[in-house]
């Protein structure tokens, strides 16, 4: 070959050259490539433990937030199927001409009414009586869930229900002033030994001036399901005081004094307390009275077990 062969062969081969040394870093640049961003998410989302601090929001310690009540948010009405069919007798009582307390009153308190429910069926929760336009706020709690509060002349829970094995059901009332109306108040719950206690009860002595036998303790109409034993067991606070714990029966509009027992110098009614044998199917009212003239406000705790 001549020269010029040569430097047109030379030329040539480098040519070449360059193309291959591109070619190569071309496919150097592609295998370094960093994954694609959903690929990159996922390999980071491997290697952070399931709960861990990593995943809390910002300004968060990590720590779990504190469990809510599991009790209901509300009182439990009918679903479109019905109220559950009662596997317990159904105790009824209701509290008359009960007085209460105003929410402005610096020494008022709710009257609080506590039963606990034995299986499925209907809960009864009604203020049945009570003074044209005076309102009540009433609030009803399930086993220290959220209360349902409501407030009016006269309220009623219709449809309420449990249908648990056993529930708390708390119940209170007070008036929005400084003094509350005078009510009639209504339960009735599933129950095979119905008892309820009333706390914050009022048991001033109504024969003191001026004070209403309506802030005197209770008087309670029931009628029982099966024969058996009333009973009231109560204590209360401040005084040394006479009571006397009467039961009537009630016929209609009649009531006739079917017993009473009288205790003196006394801050509570004993153990076991008062008992009176009652007959099924017939009503009876019982209430405790305080019977001694005082210018105190005695706070009652009073429990009351009905057949």
């Amino acid at each position: 070959m001549n020269d010029t062969t040569w430097r047109n062969l030379s030329a040539m081969l480098g040519v070449a050259c360059v193309v291959l040394i591109i070619a190569a870093g071309a496919l150097l640049a592609t295998s370094g490539e960093s994954p694609a961003p959903s690929q990159a998410a996922g390999s980071v989302a491997s290697v952070i433990p399931s709960g861990s601090a990593s995943s809390a929001p910002s300004g968060s310690s990590g720590s779990p937030a504190p469990s809510a009540s599991t009790g209901p948010s509300s009182i439990p009405t009918p679903a479109p199927t019905g109220t559950p069919a009662a596997n317990a007798p159904i105790a009824h009582i209701t509290f008359n001409n009960l007085q209460l307390d105003g929410a402005t009153d610096p020494l008022g308190k709710a009257r609080t009414f506590t039963f606990i429910t034995d299986g499925s069926g209907p809960v009864g929760i009604a203020i049945t009586k009570a003074p044209t336009k005076a309102t009540t706020r009433i609030c009803a709690q399930i086993d220290g869930g959220k209360a349902d509060c409501r407030t009016g002349t006269k309220v009623t829970y219709t449809g309420a229900y449990t249908d648990t094995a056993h529930s708390v059901w708390v119940v209170t009332l007070i008036g929005p002033a400084a003094t509350g109306p005078t009510i009639d108040v209504a339960f009735s719950w599933p129950s095979h030994n119905a008892q309820i206690t009333l706390t914050h009860g009022r048991f001033q002595g109504s024969s003191s001036p001026g004070v209403s036998q309506n802030l005197n303790g209770f008087a309670a109409t029931f009628t029982p399901v099966a024969s058996g034993n009333l009973t009231v067991a109560a204590s209360w606070t401040v005084i040394t005081t006479n009571v006397a714990v009467t039961t009537n029966q009630i016929s209609g509009t009649s009531s006739n004094m079917v017993d009473q027992k009288q205790i003196n110098s006394a801050t509570n009614l004993g153990t076991p307390g008062y008992t009176f044998g009652v007959a099924a199917g017939t009503t009876y009212q019982v209430s405790l009275r305080n019977l001694s003239a005082d210018s105190q406000r005695p706070d009652l705790t009073a429990v009351i077990s009905i057949p």
